[in-house]
């Protein structure tokens, strides 16, 4: 039989032809799968808002009543006096109910007596330190109030006065609205009062840095900043020459900013938008309302840079970063970036005094603020059991025999034997997290479905929910949806994952905290666009929703993760997407009833049931001096939270006490087999998890929580130090919960205990 020989040109034109079908064939596929995806308005997500803070016009204000020496009455109000000082623009703060003056900057005779010279000498007298580039030099220029270069003008507005600060040489002008509230003074830097020419741009403003400034010997007292739970920087503190101060972003660093193309993954990020300061009975709380998004905290103790012990909210209109000279090579040239951020920028200062003058008074006034703002859910109710929360971790795809294979380490049937031998044991009140159950078998993934057969499935999964319904146990499904893996995803890296500060795709991979990544260019992870996430989401809810599924955890995302998008066509601030995210936690607890988060940046917290991993571990700074519980008190009553999982604490009677302590619920992230099983699995970090090694520790755990099941619901209204290692915290009804590092031992006391 005659074999036909075709042409290798022929040959050559069906490969190519080949080629293209399998490639249409993929990008048709994927088309398919994501043009189904529900515009955001099927989910009542509209669109984030936009600045609106107005800058005023009117008449030029006039010096009034005299105040101290220099300063004349700008705003009066029931409880508090404005002062404006015209020729350095400083103000001052009288609080009418017991005559303290609160001052912008030290006063002239103090700072006669201050050593440092030039630039530094006049940041200290003015009320805002200006940086600003020139054309395309990365070098920024600072600035202040006593710049020859500068004019100043003001206008008397309601409560307050604006004052607008010109460079006429430069083209560049800024405005600051000083107004007085109820609590204190709010200072405002509307986006709309910004002007700028082609050649100078701001690239920062820091408003009010030396704000009840304290010298190093003056008084006693120390600035809060909020490292972890929160952190002291006492006054009195011995430090060396060369210690650096506390200046970090509020919500952890950008990851689209590339900063040096990795992060320290010691480092605790930002949760919640406060600082604060002590003067002997006197304190402010600030918390920074807008522009969070894009702004440090800067806390400078005596010595660094002055004499005085200072602290402030330093504001980022531009980033700098290292775009690549070309393609084929990893060079790169530090550059600004030419677009500014565009946010309103406002700090509200609660004046606190006598026995409010404290962290614990500054956490207070947090959390009336977040009242207030309605970014608290609703008060928890009284319950008879302590909760126990549990992930569960059903199992993961690993490398066998020449490709992948899920590896089951929890069935649903053993899921609900190990429920049900706790609850026999005495828990109660349980709420379960299901891990490691999506069809890929992996955490960055949108293939979810059906639910991994290894764990026995939909039929499994379904008959699970319904079990734990009748014992009264809510289930989450936990999901990954702000990292994908390439190979794990219906998006597309190009098309859907967020572009860096320098337009390529942003490649790397994070840590659960926002604060730790190796970007490798054109390999990793990438971070979908929060918008088109959201889309899909949908699909995961609504199947979720059928089975039975009480809520879905967010284990990245909502809680911990926020970025910018330099996509040109779909351009997001960090702002917008925690507008997106809020969005979705309100979109999920009205669809399914219940939703929790990972770590719980406070923009999450209105919609959040649980928080899993609440900051609670300080970033051990050298320049902080004590951790104090500030975010537990300002949250505790209105969500529960928990600390790292009982089984996986570095020490375990340490971190038990600093639960205990700090008011979390006890957590355990378990499996029904060995943690052998994790084994190069996405949970191979789990080491010890097996339930039947755990079951009686976590028995024995749930009892000492249980003892003081009486303050779940109940706000934090004090928390001390008694002596060396001996705390005291006590709640609403007068329960005292004293905890003895010493001795390792806690105590419940008083109220209803």
């Amino acid at each position: 039989m005659l074999k036909r020989i075709w042409p290798a040109s022929y040959q050559l034109r069906l490969l190519y032809l080949a080629v293209f079908v399998i490639v249409m064939s993929s990008s048709l596929l994927w088309i398919s799968r994501l043009e189904k995806l529900p515009p955001l308005d099927e989910m009542r997500i509209g669109s984030p808002p936009q600045s609106s803070l107005p800058v005023y016009e009117g008449e030029e204000w006039s010096p009034g009543t005299v105040g101290p020496p220099g300063f004349y009455e700008a705003a009066d109000n029931e409880l508090f006096t404005l002062f404006l000082e015209p020729e350095k623009s400083q103000i001052a703060v009288l609080n009418k109910r017991n005559g303290y003056l609160w001052r912008s900057n030290p006063a002239p005779e103090d700072v006669a007596e201050e050593t440092v010279a030039g630039t530094q000498l006049e940041n200290l007298q003015s009320p805002y330190i200006l940086e600003y580039t020139s054309g395309k030099n990365v070098r920024r220029i600072q600035s202040n109030a006593l710049d020859p270069k500068m004019r100043v003008s003001y206008i008397g507005i309601e409560n307050g006065v604006q004052a607008s600060y010109s460079y006429p040489d430069l083209s560049l002008s800024f405005v600051i609205q000083y107004v007085l509230t109820k609590h204190g003074l709010e200072v405002i830097i509307p986006d709309a009062g910004i002007q700028e020419g082609a050649e100078h741009r701001v690239f920062t403003i820091n408003p009010l840095p030396f704000f009840g400034a304290v010298s190093g010997t003056e008084e006693e007292g120390y600035l809060f900043v909020p490292d972890g739970p929160g952190g002291l920087i006492h006054y009195d503190t011995l430090r060396p020459a060369n210690i650096r101060g506390y200046d970090f972003p509020i919500y952890g660093n950008d990851p689209a900013h590339l900063k040096d193309g990795f992060f320290d993954p010691k480092r605790e990020a930002i949760s919640y938008p406060v600082f604060g300061l002590t003067r002997g009975d006197q304190a402010y709380a600030a918390i920074v309302k807008e522009g969070k998004y894009s702004a440090n905290i800067r806390a400078l103790p005596s010595g660094i840079v002055s004499s005085y012990h200072s602290l402030s909210a330093n504001f980022t209109y531009r980033e700098e970063y290292g775009r690549r000279v070309s393609s084929i090579t990893a060079q790169k040239v530090r550059t600004i970036y030419e677009e500014r951020v565009r946010a309103d920028r406002l700090i509200e200062y609660r004046l606190l005094s006598g026995e409010e003058a404290d962290y614990v008074g500054m956490a207070a006034a947090y959390r009336s603020y977040l009242e207030e703002e309605g970014m608290l859910p609703n008060r928890l109710e009284p319950v008879e059991r302590m909760p126990l929360l549990l992930s569960i971790i059903g199992g993961g795809t690993k490398p066998k025999f020449g490709g992948v294979l899920y590896e089951t380490a929890t069935t649903f049937a053993q899921a609900k034997d190990l429920v049900q031998q706790l609850m026999d044991g005495g828990a109660g009140q349980l709420r379960i997290i299901i891990q490691g159950w999506q069809n890929s078998g992996r955490k960055d993934t949108d293939q979810w479905f059906p639910i991994q057969s290894g764990m026995g499935g939909e039929r499994a999964a379904g008959e699970f929910v319904t079990s734990m319904d009748a014992l009264g146990v809510d289930v989450y499904f936990e999901d990954f949806m702000g990292w994908r893996d390439p190979e794990y995803t219906d998006f597309s890296i190009k098309a859907d994952g967020i572009q860096s500060i320098d337009s390529t795709v942003l490649r790397g991979r994070f840590g659960m905290d926002n604060n730790f990544a190796m970007l490798t260019g054109s390999t990793g992870d990438f971070i979908v666009n929060p918008a088109k996430a959201i889309r899909k989401q949908k699909q995961l809810i609504d199947t979720l929703k059928n089975i039975g599924v009480d809520g879905v955890h967010y284990a990245d995302g909502p809680g911990n993760l926020l970025f910018s998008d330099y996509n040109d066509a779909a351009r997001l601030s960090r702002g917008d997407t925690a507008f997106y995210y809020e969005s979705l936690l309100r979109y999920v607890q009205e669809e399914m009833g219940n939703v929790s988060i990972q770590r719980g940046n406070d923009y999450s917290l209105r919609y959040a049931d649980v928080i899993i991993g609440f900051p609670l571990e300080p970033s051990y700074d050298l320049v902080i001096d004590t951790t104090v519980p500030f975010y537990p008190i300002a949250v505790h009553g209105y969500v529960p939270y928990t600390a790292t999982p009982g089984n996986l604490r570095v020490d375990y009677e340490l971190d038990l006490l600093k639960s205990i302590e700090y008011g979390a619920v006890p957590y355990f992230q378990l499996t029904y087999a060995d943690s052998r099983k994790l084994m190069d699995t996405d949970y191979d970090d789990i080491y010890s998890s097996e339930f039947g090694v755990w079951k009686d520790r976590i028995l024995e755990e749930f009892e000492k929580f249980d003892a003081f099941r009486q303050v779940y619901h109940q706000r934090i209204v004090d928390h001390e130090q008694l002596s060396d290692g001996v705390f005291v915290t006590t709640y609403e009804d007068g329960t005292k919960v004293t905890v003895n590092y010493n001795t390792k031992q806690f105590q419940v006391t008083g109220g209803g205990a």
